[in-house]
């Protein structure tokens, strides 16, 4: 059932001791909470925090905007922060508690609404939030004492009197439940949440006629609310009206052609009036996206036997069975269909291992310790359509993915070629004193920097300069004009001729920093350009082959590159980040993890350090370090980093 999560935003008036160009920077960033643009808020709180990290309102904000970005784990820290600065700061204790709720830490979030209350025990809307984490815990009663509570306080808190109807509905009390949904009608007549908990009300009570007749009420506000479909779908299978509770579940399609769920019951309403093809069609859809999910299988392969596909049923019941080996009703099945497939020693051995996986489950009931069967838990994992596991696969080369998502790690460092606005706008480069050095030599003409955000030149820029480059070496050897060259043969993936250009310099001058750090780079990137070829042709080669033609790269020269530079300059933390690189790409995880520390060690402020080590972290299990790392990496630039937070660092 749906919780209505009661949030006291950005209304309250509250001091701030600081000039004038603070204050306008921390009314930006609070009107960018206010338009959703959450990244720029947190960009505005960070200035401010920089020039006047003794103030507590940036803190408190900033975890306002971390906290809509799902970093529940980076809010807690920055509204803690805010109370250290400020013990009495009620918004941020509210908020933690909020914050902590999300996280299923009850105790915690109690803890700070209490403490809220003691600070203003006239506000209503910490009781209806402490109300919620209540109810989340179980303690129902409480939770509409709470909610009453605040309603005693403004009776025109509508979420309050939604998330109370929900309460007395678990409560038994359907008569106050019903009560409490006309109230919050008659506060927004428009209201789809309302409309829809009040048709939920009906339904329990079987009171089909007025349950739809509110669904339609909340679809007319709000027609392509998917929940609300659900539930309608829900009523019209209850009245036997089969047709408009397929014209639901394909409406629900129409909208989200990756909603599960309505693939799921659509397939079975199917089957049911004996459309078992399209039924099949649909469970192949929910497979695609759920490939875990034991019971789309089992049923998939109960359609397949009544269409008389035995192979395909066969198949679909071993998957179950794959899945989970203690599924009794898919050995009897595949016993059947081996049957009539006439494998009659295949359906004995499953028909014993049904009969055997019983008697185990008796004994266990019994109570013997050894009888070993799989857990209820693990079952209904398995039949959960939410609860698969997005794993995270193929770290190496590159990047992390699962079925749906391309997550890239951050790239290596290189020096490239920059304009002058790009060089300006300090977005895309990280200073250095060897960068510095080499730009202010040649009056930053051309202009050279550090990234890891590789541009696209165009190829009429970077052919005019090369001839230049080369035009003016034919007149003069120098140092210089060959690192530029082999720059922008880098920039035009001659990686090659970039590597003969570094090799010059390093014959003549084998400290030079930059042109040892470029050579490493160059040959990077050319193994992996290389690489890439080799992935792009396997998909026209059988697997045996695959595995035969798999390009094995020794990364060794390159690591003594990389760790020559850093004899050179000990600092110089874009080698020892492209080393971690190298690691994770010879699928040397714990060994990355440890150089991303070290770079983060050397300097604090390095947000694709704290990316990278935060995927890893992803990859090993350990998502409390893993949030952590992600949420810093976005505070300090890195925005992708709270979409993965959303996706992967949820408490499962």
């Amino acid at each position: 059932m749906k919780r209505y999560l009661l949030l006291l935003l950005l209304g309250c008036s509250m001091t701030i001791s600081a000039q004038w160009n603070t204050y306008n920077m921390l009314q930006m960033g609070k009107s960018a909470i206010y338009f959703d643009d959450y990244i720029s808020a947190i960009e505005n709180f960070n200035n401010i925090i920089r020039i006047k990290p003794y103030l507590s309102e940036p803190y408190f904000f900033r975890g306002l905007a971390k906290m809509n970005l799902d970093d529940y784990e980076g809010a807690i820290k920055d509204y803690t922060q805010a109370i250290s600065l400020n013990p009495n700061y009620f918004h941020a204790y509210m908020y933690r508690g909020i914050a902590y709720h999300n996280l299923r830490k009850f105790k915690d979030a109690m803890k700070d609404y209490a403490t809220a209350i003691a600070i203003d025990p006239g506000n209503a809307y910490v009781y209806a939030n402490r109300g919620m984490t209540k109810a989340e815990n179980g303690d129902f009663k409480g939770a509409e004492k709470d909610y009453s509570k605040s309603l005693l306080i403004d009776d025109k808190l509508m979420a309050a009197y939604l998330n109370r109807a929900i309460m007395r509905e678990k409560l038994g009390d359907m008569e106050g439940a019903m009560a409490d949904c006309n109230m919050a009608i008659k506060l927004n007549m428009f209201s789809d949440d309302a409309y829809g908990l009040r048709g939920y009300l009906w339904y329990k009570q079987k009171n089909y006629h007025y349950a739809i007749e509110d669904y339609n009420r909340a679809l007319k506000a709000n027609p392509k609310n998917e929940r609300l479909l659900m539930s309608r779908a829900m009523v019209w299978y209850e009245m036997k009206k089969y047709q408009e509770t397929l014209d639901d579940y394909s409406r629900i399609i129409e909208i989200d052609s990756s909603y599960i769920y309505a693939f799921y019951n659509r397939a079975m309403l199917l089957a049911e009036i004996g459309d078992y093809n399209q039924a099949i069609m649909d469970l192949d859809r929910a497979v695609e996206m759920n490939p875990d999910n034991i019971l789309i299988y089992f049923n998939r392969g109960l359609l397949k036997w009544q269409v008389k596909d035995l192979p395909g049923a066969y198949n679909d019941f071993s998957e179950s069975i794959r899945l989970y080996p203690d599924f009794v009703k898919a050995y009897m099945m595949r016993a059947a269909v081996s049957g009539e497939l006439q494998d009659y020693a295949s359906a004995e051995r499953d028909s014993h291992s049904a009969k055997s996986i019983m008697e185990r489950y008796r004994k266990m009931k019994e109570g013997d310790k050894n009888a070993l069967v799989d857990t209820t838990e693990n079952f209904q994992r398995l039949i959960d359509f939410n609860a698969r596991t997005d794993k995270m696969r193929d770290v190496i080369n590159g990047r992390v993915q699962d079925k749906n998502v391309i997550v890239s790690l951050q790239e290596i460092f290189c020096v490239q070629y920059q304009s002058m606005d790009s060089l300006r706008t300090g977005k895309f480069q990280n200073y250095n004193t060897h960068i510095t050095n080499f730009n202010q030599q040649h009056d930053y003409n051309p202009a050279l920097a550090l990234s890891n955000k590789h541009f696209n030149y165009s190829p009429e820029l970077v052919e005019s300069r090369i001839e230049e480059l080369t035009r003016r070496l034919k007149e003069k050897e120098d140092e210089d004009l060959y690192l530029l060259r082999g720059i922008f043969y880098m920039a035009n993936y001659e990686y090659p001729k970039a590597i003969e250009d570094f090799a010059v310099i390093l014959q003549k001058n084998p400290d030079n920093l930059l042109a040892l750090f470029s050579m490493a780079n160059a040959r990077m990137l050319m193994y992996d350009y290389i690489a890439s070829l080799d992935n792009n042709t396997s998909r026209y080669i059988g697997e045996a082959d695959k595995k035969e033609k798999k390009t094995v790269v020794d990364y060794s020269q390159i690591l003594a590159e990389y760790n020559k530079c850093l004899t050179l300059d000990p600092d110089f933390v874009y080698a020892l980040f492209n080393i971690a690189n190298v690691y994770v790409k010879n699928e040397k995880i714990e060994q990355a993890i440890d150089v991303y520390t070290k770079v983060i060690e050397k300097d604090k402020d390095m947000a694709e350090a704290y990316f990278n080590r935060g995927l890893l972290y992803i990859y090993i299990g350990r998502k409390a370090e893993a949030n952590a790392d992600l949420s810093k990496a976005g505070e300090i630039g890195i925005a992708e980093a709270y979409n993965i937070i959303k996706r992967y660092c949820k408490k499962e």
